[in-house]
């Protein structure tokens, strides 16, 4: 009997299911191998031999043939050993089986089928682990209750999951490591293939107020209970284009199911759009469909933890920091150059080599210094998303009460002792947040009465950059992105270099590109009409990873 990963009835049909024609193991996972034995998987199981290839002839010597008692206990002795290797190299218990507890040098861990999670079952990290005299065990537990369930009863060590859950589904474990934050890794689809209109946010809204003036509603998509609500929560918030009241809500387990039906809608669905989580995002991209907003327009918002047991955090703490240590020396490793990265994405994911790449500048993977920053850094970064994220939820109705404090969330000693800083500067997108250093209020002015003695002439660069803000799919510098202007332009020298760097992460889009050129020239315009002797610098930056975005750099040439 095959060895299948119990994912639920609903995780998709028959048709969806990967096969491993070596240990006989079933999924429905996204995965291109095996978790059990690394081989790889197949979309149809394997075929049995034919018939006549079965038959001997006549002239075979049959004085050597074992006898059938004999090819029935072999049979049975062979079942029995394949069933037990299996039974105990799975990653996760049957249902209704007892769970041993783990072995002081074994951990246990559940996430989902999110593509930034595939380090969990790389094998690459595995042996990293081993190394360490760590086994692992990864599964999937699409429901999000049962993994927090578990976690709290100590059936598994870890979880990963994002910080939105650690409200909407509560356990009694806690943060011991940050994980990442995806940056266009989570987005909303556009369906303009049963849709041809619908090739805008704008556009998307104007199809569902149409609906609804007709008596019906157009369906959005996506995994209920998962980041990808939480997402659609925050675009509503985001867009003035995006209003979830206008369409009905289609909730299914999981965003492959929604990548599925998605592209396959039942009678009556009428899907016009879906919000995904790689490698779905990729493949409706690859597909045709139409890319929209995304956690680029919300950074920072998405953000994906490793959450510890109350068991081991008390009963192992040094299986705790052992495997946290093994994680981030792996993601050292990986940041230095990020080939094998995006191979494993490539592998795992089964992405092109341009795909994984892109998926990889849409999640940023959280470094040791970075994460000790978030947890332990004066700015108590995550304790301030912990309380947005919670004050979110409860205006969006999603919670009823709240708790006090979010402190008890979160264990940040593990961090703090393998860490070497907790600086701002640890982290990307963070650095420009950093105060530029003035002179005291209390500093005394130089008196007019002591003469300065001649100095050869020097130039110090310094730098100040901003971010404009733009409304959603506009072009048009508003009050407040001319405020931001207003503010640098107002300190630079005549004659200083104003630098305009724009970045979009969908290059593929010509509409976005055009966008992002139309942006640029407001931001020019207006510079020249502030500033008109200042040099002028504009830099337009495929592959990146916001939305959007213009950055404005003014470099200073201080003569004293």
């Amino acid at each position: 009997m095959a060895t299948e990963l119990d994912i639920e009835s609903k995780a998709g049909d028959e048709s969806n299911r990967k096969y491993c024609w070596q240990c006989d193991f079933v999924t429905r996972m996204h995965m291109t191998k095996c978790i059990v034995c690394g081989a790889p998987l197949y979309d149809k199981p394997k075929h049995k031999r034919p018939l006549q290839a079965q038959k001997t002839s006549a002239s075979d010597d049959k004085s050597k043939r074992p006898s059938k008692k004999t090819v029935l206990l072999s049979f049975l002795l062979l079942a029995g050993a394949l069933s037990a290797v299996i039974a105990l190299s799975s990653p996760r218990q049957r249902a209704g089986t007892p769970v041993a507890s783990p072995g002081p040098t074994d951990i246990e861990v559940l996430g989902d089928t999110f593509l930034g999670y595939s380090t969990l079952w790389d094998q690459a990290f595995q042996k990293k682990l081993k190394g360490a005299q760590i086994t692992i065990g990864y599964a999937d537990e699409l429901d999000q209750k049962t993994r927090s369930q578990k976690l709290s009863s100590g059936e598994v060590d870890f979880m990963v999951t994002t910080i939105n859950q650690l409200f909407e589904t509560p356990s009694t474990g806690k943060i011991i490591a940050m994980w990442d934050w995806t940056r266009g890794a989570d987005r909303l689809v556009l369906n303009n293939k049963q849709f041809p209109q619908v090739t805008t946010i704008q556009e998307l809204n104007r199809a569902a107020t149409q609906a609804a003036q007709q008596g019906e509603l157009l369906s959005i998509i996506f995994a209920g209970n998962t980041p990808s609500e939480y997402l659609s929560i925050l675009l509503t918030d985001k867009s003035p284009y995006f209003a979830l009241e206008k369409f009905n809500i289609i909730r299914v387990d999981d965003s492959s199911t929604a990548w599925q039906r998605f592209q396959n809608p039942q009678p009556g669905d009428n899907i016009v759009a879906g919000i995904f989580w790689e490698p779905h995002v990729t493949q409706a991209n690859r597909a045709g469909y139409i890319p929209s907003l995304s956690s680029a327009h919300v950074q920072r918002s998405i953000v994906d933890v490793v959450v510890a047991s109350p068991q081991v955090l008390e009963n192992h703490p040094d299986k705790v920091k052992q495997f946290v240590k093994a994680y981030y020396e792996h993601i050292a490793r990986r940041s230095i150059d990020k080939t094998a990265w995006r191979q494993q994405f490539e592998s795992l994911g089964g992405l092109t080599s341009s795909e994984a790449l892109n998926f990889l500048q849409g999640v940023y993977f959280f470094d040791i210094n970075c994460a000790n920053h978030w947890m332990n850094g004066p700015t108590k970064l995550l304790r301030q998303r912990l309380n947005y994220t919670k004050e979110v939820l409860y205006g969006s109705g999603r919670l009823t009460t709240t708790p006090n404090t979010v402190d008890q969330l979160y264990d940040g000693r593990f961090i703090a002792e393998l860490a070497t800083s907790n600086d701002a500067a640890s982290c990307p997108a963070l650095q420009e947040a950093i105060a530029q250093p003035t002179a005291p209020a209390s500093q005394p002015a130089p008196t007019a009465s002591a003469p300065q003695k001649p100095q050869a002439k020097t130039s110090t660069s310094t730098q100040t950059t901003i971010a404009i803000q733009f409304e959603v799919g506009s072009a048009q510098l508003n009050d407040q992105g001319k405020k931001a202007l207003d503010q640098v332009l107002d300190t630079a020298n005549p004659n200083d270099t104003v630098r305009i760097n724009a970045t979009f992460a969908d290059t593929s889009s010509a509409r976005a590109l055009a966008l992002l050129k139309s942006r640029a020239t407001a931001v020019e315009q207006y510079v020249v009409d502030k500033l008109p002797t200042a040099s002028l610098q504009t830099t337009l930056n495929s592959g990146g990873t916001e939305s959007p975005n213009i950055r404005v750099s003014i470099g200073k040439e201080l003569t004293p």
